[in-house]
């Protein structure tokens, strides 16, 4: 891993768990960057969809129905490689086949 993806894994990991905790947790709980996000314990349905709306928003990517997956959202760590493999170029097979632009 170069010194500038590592940079951009923290930076990526840091501000999206920021965000889960000042937005979309309770106070009393606590997450980390490997911790299941999608067990029922910590963020419910309407909370990963602003969670999807602000790494839309924030990482400049455009969030398909097929990535609102769980090997995407389990985890901050997923979700910061998600992040990284759109930023580099969109996912195969997740763009409409309808030959529109």
């Amino acid at each position: 891993m170069t010194e500038s993806t590592q940079e951009n894994t923290s930076e990526i990991s840091t501000t999206t768990l920021d965000f889960i905790r000042s937005e979309l947790l309770d106070e009393e709980l606590e997450v980390g960057s490997g911790d299941d996000l999608l067990s029922g314990e910590l963020l419910y349905s309407l909370a990963v969809l602003r969670l999807a709306t602000y790494v839309e928003e924030t990482f400049g990517i455009e969030m398909m129905p097929a990535n609102l997956t769980v090997e995407n959202f389990q985890t901050v760590r997923t979700l910061t490689d998600f992040v990284l493999r759109e930023k580099q170029g969109p996912s195969a097979g997740t763009r409409p086949e309808s030959g529109r632009p």
